[in-house]
């Protein structure tokens, strides 16, 4: 099928950019991406960095659920196969992920659990582990940083459908279905509070360092504020 182009636009206001070209891509090579994510974002820290990666990659997987639950369909690549650009937005320097509509796979509702786990595994888990062999950083953080994102997508689908937001959070919430992990971060995060509540005050363990970049002041959720 031909990528809808109203598709592109609704995903561009995520910051992700399908079947664009790079004006200022970020390296392929690991310990060179995060050379060049310390000078994009101001900072001296390997993990400060880092950290601002994935708060910034949330963006495409969160996008990647809500593809899911309106499109039937999502991006089904490896890591590798995704390419991160340097865009100064709204005042901010940013990342957008770019990639290709040749690697999006359309599935039936009841396939949707296949693709949580794909993400799950193959684009978050493999990226971190990638990460983490050249810096020292704790994977709960990039794990709150993303599945932070994740929650208020739910907290909003919750309010139209409940049932569908159920089901989903029911099946990350189970500790085998992250098997390589031990146990399920969105467990460790969200524990028995709901969604409502979660978006509403600080939810997350760890601060995801953005008070540590020279842009950006302390978020309301932090739970180091201090």
């Amino acid at each position: 099928m031909s990528f809808p182009n109203q598709l592109k636009i609704a995903l561009a206001s995520q910051s992700v950019a399908v079947d664009r070209p790079l004006a200022n891509p970020l390296s392929v090579d690991v310990r060179s991406r995060i050379e060049e994510l310390k000078n994009w974002s101001g900072s001296q820290n390997d993990g400060v960095a880092v950290s601002y990666f994935f708060r910034q990659y949330a963006l495409f997987v969160t996008a990647q659920f809500q593809l899911l639950t309106h499109q039937n369909g999502y991006f089904e690549c490896p890591v590798e196969d995704l390419n991160f650009n340097r865009v100064h937005n709204y005042g901010y320097n940013l990342l957008e992920t770019h990639i290709s509509s040749a690697h999006f796979k359309e599935i039936d509702a009841n396939e949707r659990f296949s693709a949580f786990h794909y993400i799950l595994h193959t684009q978050i888990a493999e990226l971190i582990e990638a990460f983490k062999e050249h810096v020292k950083i704790s994977p709960i953080i990039l794990w709150e940083n993303i599945l932070g994102s994740l929650l208020w997508f739910y907290a909003n689908l919750e309010q139209r459908d409940p049932r569908r937001t159920a089901e989903d959070l029911e099946w990350l919430m189970d500790d085998a279905n992250w098997v390589s992990m031990r146990k399920s971060e969105m467990s460790r995060l969200l524990g028995e509070t709901s969604l409502q509540r979660a978006v509403a005050g600080p939810l997350r363990k760890t601060c995801c360092l953005y008070k540590e970049l020279p842009h950006f002041d302390t978020c309301t959720f932090c739970p180091q504020p201090n």
